[in-house]
């Protein structure tokens, strides 16, 4: 999966969406999402870097642990061959759910 498919992955659901940090208009709005890339691991042949295997996370903030639009996120990347653990926590001072994964994509950081 390349980041551009990542992107349109998550913007297909239809909720808000953010890389980075979520913008202050959609931080009360359920569900939501919010993406990062915490690792780069350089992918390389014959001693060079070609490209970067990058590690996003992609967090879900909603009112109950199975939304309907996680649910229909599971499936997409399980019709794309991507099957993931995915890890719930309820924030009490925000009364919501975050439930978050890990996922590779191949990008060039350069």
């Amino acid at each position: 999966m390349t980041k551009e498919e990542l992107v349109e992955m998550l913007e297909s659901l239809g909720i808000p969406c953010a890389e980075g940090i979520q913008h202050m208009k959609d931080s009360q709005k359920l569900p939501r999402i919010v993406y990062f890339e915490y690792i780069w691991e350089p992918i390389g042949a014959s001693g060079k870097e070609y490209d970067t295997l990058v590690r996003y996370q992609i967090s879900f903030f909603s009112l109950i642990p199975r939304d309907p639009k996680l649910l229909l996120l599971k499936k997409m990347l399980n019709d794309k061959n991507i099957m993931t653990y995915i890890s719930h926590e309820y924030i009490e001072n925000t009364r919501e759910f975050h439930s978050y994964f890990a996922l590779e994509v191949v990008e060039n950081v350069s």
